[in-house]
């Protein structure tokens, strides 16, 4: 119960973002956006209806198709993530907006609107909620024609977006509205995936054992042998893996390189690295380093 409360309350924070976003940096500043929000944006500027009400009447019809293909949980956390979306996209509309007036500086605004949108949308999309929308139509799409949700998400964000175009919005605030698009996609990226990166890095080197002991004195990483086997001359050797954060890449570059110029170093971004020495303190006390 106390899991689910939580992820209730970090899914509603997740919403109170994204509102705030629409309407200090969207309404406020005239720029357009994709998905059921950017429908609500045109409502809004057309005919004057509210985000928080056009929000709620435009996910009902969605949410009864969502509710035959969907399981239970899923379902609920959708029909509780609109609910709050709307209701504080209403109480921001009822407050006014807290931000002063960017139109003089539609960088800002575009660049506050895309990290609202992206850092409140991870946020729910973490807790394994939604706020319907675009994404229930783009899940019964893949389940009914096998077309990939990024591809559908694609092509309903660049209709939406060249209707606001036609309607309400001139050809700078398209080009500003792009910006907050691209950074709400960047920024909904990087809090799905992690904000602490690193390198998984694969060494070939017959002077494996030189190497390990090298990257364990000098970087204090750990680094696990994998046994592997060419496949031209079959002969067996062992390759050493280690992860890495971005400040150690280059000296373990340098290491590999000074022991061993003819070695093999293959370098592979790993988006979260989780654990000892990353997100944890290393062992100092330990006697050997931390295993990878």
């Amino acid at each position: 119960m106390a899991k689910l409360i939580k992820s209730l309350l970090i899914i509603a924070f997740g919403t109170i973002i994204i509102a705030f976003g629409v309407i200090n940096f969207s309404v406020t500043s005239n720029l357009a956006s994709g998905g059921l929000t950017g429908i609500s944006l045109i409502l809004y500027h057309m005919f004057g209806i509210g985000t928080g009400a056009s929000t709620l009447v435009l996910n009902i019809p969605l949410l009864i198709i969502y509710y035959r293909h969907s399981g239970k949980k899923a379902f609920l956390l959708t029909v509780y993530g609109v609910a709050c979306l709307s209701g504080f996209l209403q109480l921001f509309e009822m407050m006014g907006p807290f931000m002063p007036d960017l139109t003089n500086d539609m960088v800002l605004a575009a660049v506050g609107f895309g990290a609202a949108i992206g850092v409140g949308t991870g946020i729910i999309l973490k807790q394994e909620g939604t706020t319907g929308g675009v994404i229930v139509v783009t899940k019964l799409v893949k389940e009914k024609f096998g077309v990939p949700v990024a591809k559908t998400m694609l092509y309903t964000d660049a209709v939406i977006i060249g209707a606001s175009l036609l309607l309400f919005i001139d050809v700078k605030d398209f080009f500003y509205s792009l910006i907050a698009i691209f950074v709400a996609s960047q920024t909904l990226t990087k809090v799905q995936e992690g904000f602490l990166s690193g390198y998984k890095v694969l060494i070939f080197s017959d002077k494996y054992e030189e190497i390990a002991k090298a990257i364990q004195v000098d970087l204090y990483r750990g680094v696990t042998y994998i046994q592997g086997m060419g496949a031209y001359t079959k002969t067996e050797r062992k390759i050493l893996m280690v992860i890495v954060g971005k400040k150690q890449l280059v000296p373990l570059k340098q290491i590999v390189n000074a022991i061993d110029d003819h070695s093999f170093v293959s370098v592979s971004h790993t988006y979260e690295t989780l654990g000892e020495g990353f997100t944890t303190p290393p062992r100092l006390d330990a006697e050997s380093p931390p295993k990878v």
